[in-house]
């Protein structure tokens, strides 16, 4: 009997393959929605909000009006203007001053290197909102308490003048805090190349009769300007969008920069411009994702000046001589002005039953009254319990999304063409300044279909905005770490027939943790310090510890201080984890 040899049609062929690349894509596919739904869905619909006019839920109809207003406004040029030569000049002090302490703690002889490398990233622990109160408190013309003191020295030699000298509340206060908080940032980017570089090049200027400065100068700094440029750049792109100090200290000064634009036709100006408020963010986004092309452009010119070969090396510690102590002083002083003076003044404050300047007179009235005020608040209780659920949750969401996320982008399990979609999507959030996050969910979430979810105005939809702004560093992170691990392991676990899904918890993860802890504790660190986006999707219901201590800060000066300080408390010990954590990955590498 003939057989009779069925072939399968052409369409049903095609149906195979793709059901076929789909199923070997389901991870990858998933993931990648998952994330561009969350990125790119809320600045889709800013984007709208800015060709519309009244609120989000009920437009009035498109118009070109809002840009065409915002565009001929003449403080937006001035605004924007003023916000670059703030971050620029901001960055390049704190450029600056990071280089010199990468320098010394990895590469002198100077005393108590490993104490100054965990004092260089304690400021990590005093939230930005807190550090321009203190330095508010410190500097204020009036009654700050530098102020106080320098007046009191100029009256011996004969000058009397009403107030200041110094105020903090004006534009040369703003790049003061920004280059300040710049610096712990810059210095954790650029500590790992002075760590890595080989010696070679420096030791032939030695032998060359070149000096120690003149190495330095000459061969050190241009070795490694391409990190130290991209290390710029990236904290250049964070100045821009800073916040906090622009809140705290440019508002009452009547400066204003883009951040803070945008929070006054949001949260201040009555009745409240949606379409405006759209349109400066849009445009603010813009301007990043610009900034962003530099960055990245500049990061991959990187690879062009390779100081980490194969070949095994010692980096050649320097003998500084008599300057050593002068370099500890150095550490010192960036420590006292970075934290001890704003949390000296915090504390001060709270121990007080209003503000006043250190003198022996209110010595006499120093009480612990505000912490108690602080633990006997019955609404404290769930400011608390809010906090601590941002914190855990949107540490623990983020850290499992860069996992798999940087999974699929490093072992390219499925379409390069997905995998590729997926390492821009998590970069973008980058160009969105965290503000500017907040506005796009507010949008997004006041309108149809995702009013109907009902998130508005809880604690979820603050940790959907946390879980967006911290999603780049933490995938880099695990990128880094990912690569470290080579294949020929995970291949071993398929060979005996090991699961992907059990590989990566049984052989991957563990080899991980290190990365995996230091991603977390950072998250959770930046999560429990968090500002701009809890303060602009605050409600009744899902305040937080920092937007609780600002909403009393007006009124309740000395209880917003106590909380400050509890907050401080807290942080440090994290802090000092994320640094063990941090040398545990650098020892691996």
């Amino acid at each position: 009997m003939a057989s009779i040899d069925i072939q399968p049609s052409a369409s049903a062929q095609g149906r195979s393959r793709i059901f076929g690349w789909l199923s070997n894509n389901l991870t990858l596919i998933f993931i990648t929605a998952l994330i561009l739904l969350m990125v790119v869905l809320p600045v889709i619909r800013l984007v709208i909000s800015s060709f519309q006019e009244g609120h989000p839920a009920f437009p009035d109809g498109w118009t070109l009006d809002n840009y065409g207003y915002a565009l001929t406004q003449p403080n937006l040029l001035e605004t924007l203007g003023r916000t670059f030569w703030i971050a620029a000049i901001g960055t390049l002090f704190a450029l600056c001053l990071a280089v010199l302490l990468a320098f010394l703690v990895e590469r002198t002889d100077m005393p108590f290197r490993n104490l100054a490398w965990m004092v260089i990233i304690i400021p990590m622990a005093m939230p930005g909102i807190l550090f321009a109160m203190g330095w508010a408190l410190l500097l204020s013309p009036n009654s700050g308490a530098l102020n106080v003191a320098l007046r009191g020295l100029l009256n011996l030699v004969g000058l009397d003048i009403g107030k200041g000298p110094i105020d903090i509340f004006s534009v040369g206060g703003l790049i003061f805090l920004d280059s300040i908080r710049g610096v712990t940032t810059i210095f954790l980017m650029v500590v790992g190349s002075f760590r890595m570089m080989d010696p070679t090049l420096e030791e032939a200027a030695m032998t060359s009769k070149a000096n120690r400065i003149k190495t330095f100068l000459k061969v050190t700094l241009p070795v490694l300007a391409p990190a130290i440029l991209a290390a710029g750049m990236y904290s250049f792109i964070l100045s821009m969008e800073s916040f906090e100090s622009a809140l705290a200290v440019g508002l009452p000064g009547g400066v204003f920069v883009l951040s803070t634009m945008i929070y006054f036709t949001t949260r201040v100006q009555a009745p409240i411009d949606y379409g405006l408020a759209a349109v400066y963010g849009v445009l603010f986004m813009l301007l990043m994702m610009l900034l962003l092309l530099v960055y990245r452009r500049s990061i991959r010119h990187a690879e062009r000046f390779t100081t980490v070969t194969g070949k095994g090396f010692r980096p050649r510690i320097i003998s500084i001589g008599k300057w050593r102590y002068a370099a500890l002083a150095v550490v010192v002083v960036y420590f006292i002005i970075s934290t001890v003076l704003p949390f000296a003044i915090l504390l001060w404050t709270s121990l007080l039953p209003s503000y006043r300047p250190p003198s022996w007179e209110a010595l006499q009235v120093v009480s612990i009254k505000n912490f108690v005020t602080v633990f006997s608040n019955d609404q404290i209780v769930r400011i608390v319990w809010n906090t601590f659920l941002l914190m855990i949750m949107t540490a623990t969401i983020t850290t499992l999304l860069s996992f798999f996320a940087s999974w699929m982008i490093v072992r390219n399990h499925g379409s390069k063409t997905i995998s590729a979609v997926l390492d821009y999507t998590v970069f973008m959030p980058l160009a969105v300044p965290g503000i500017v996050t907040a506005t796009a969910l507010m949008m997004a979430f006041l309108t149809p279909p995702l009013n109907r979810l009902g998130i508005y105005g809880t604690i979820w939809i603050v940790v959907l905005g946390l879980t967006i702004s911290y999603l780049p560093f933490c995938t880099r992170l695990m990128n880094g770490a990912i690569m470290q691990i080579h294949k020929e392991l995970e291949q071993a676990a398929y060979v005996c027939g090991a699961t992907v899904f059990k590989t990566m918890m049984r052989i991957t993860l563990p080899l991980l943790f290190p990365a995996f802890a230091a991603g977390w504790i950072w998250v959770a660190v930046h999560a429990l310090r968090a500002f701009a986006i809890p303060l602009m999707l605050s409600g009744r219901d899902n305040k937080v510890f920092a937007v609780y201590l600002w909403e009393n800060w007006e009124q309740y000066a000395p209880v917003a201080a106590a909380m400050g300080v509890i907050m401080v408390i807290i942080l440090i010990p994290l802090t000092m984890l994320l640094r063990r954590f941090i040398s545990q990955i650098s020892r691996q590498n």
